[in-house]
């Protein structure tokens, strides 16, 4: 047993690591789900800060808001199908 080295004993796993065709568990797929995760945030949050900003306008408060936030969510999905196609 050396610490430096590592333990390699009965019950320890050696790690595997993925090959070049293997996409799971690669750090690219850690920032792909990162820009899926900022994706869907940022659409919601624009469609709603747009859909603030009109209502404050014209003075019907909850009509653009919500409308806002499902324009967005839907376009965020799009972005999102764009970044995986």
């Amino acid at each position: 047993m050396s610490v430096a080295g590592g333990f390699h004993g009965r019950y320890s796993v050696t790690p595997q690591y993925p090959e070049d065709g293997d996409k799971k568990d690669s750090p690219r797929s850690a920032a792909s789900a990162e820009s899926v995760a900022f994706l869907l945030l940022a659409g919601v949050a624009v469609g709603l800060g747009f859909g603030a900003g009109v209502d404050w306008v014209f003075g019907t408060f909850p009509l653009f808001v919500i409308i806002g936030v499902f324009v967005g969510f839907g376009l965020a999905l799009y972005a999102v199908y764009l970044e995986t196609k």
